[in-house]
């Protein structure tokens, strides 16, 4: 049985605007997807004693779903 040699791997060179339109991407992912899990686990810090269902009603009746954003614009 031969074994097939290794396949080389042709590398781009990586674009400026790539770089930054990642960082943008992960920006924007980071504050829309990202900001209700820390609304929510800044509470649970403040509130030792809630638990996660807790924090997101508590959270959820101070503000509806904005009140998840909190914080996210000064």
């Amino acid at each position: 049985m031969s074994v097939a040699p290794p396949v080389e791997i042709e590398k781009k060179a990586v674009s400026f605007q790539n770089i930054l339109l990642g960082a943008a991407i992960q920006t924007f992912e980071v504050s829309t997807l990202g900001q209700p899990f820390e609304v929510v686990k800044t509470h649970m810090a403040a509130n030792r004693g809630d638990s996660i269902p807790t924090s997101l009603s508590k959270t959820y009746a101070r503000g509806g779903v904005a009140g998840f954003y909190q914080g996210l614009i000064p």
